[in-house]
């Protein structure tokens, strides 16, 4: 059964459900969740089959952008105009 994502998101994601916020069971934040190498920057992508989030390196996500999502659901807690 093939899920579209985009209705999956928006019917089924809520940005205060933690469930919606699950890292891959095969996942670990010090290493990509393809090559396996230790880089100093991660970057954190939706895996559309599993609809589970990842830790990418950067080479990793410009070869297999169409299996991941760039996922920004959560909305910005902090204050606006501060970094």
């Amino acid at each position: 059964m093939e899920i579209n994502n985009n209705n999956y998101l928006r019917e089924y994601m809520q940005y205060d459900d933690e469930k919606s916020y699950r890292f891959h069971e095969k996942d670990t934040s010090d290493r990509c969740f393809i090559c396996k190498e230790n880089t100093p920057t991660l970057l954190i992508f939706r895996h559309i089959k599993s609809m589970m989030l990842v830790h990418l390196c950067r080479d990793c996500v410009y070869e297999n952008i169409s299996d991941y999502l760039l996922d920004n659901t959560r909305p910005w807690t902090g204050e606006k105009g501060k970094l």
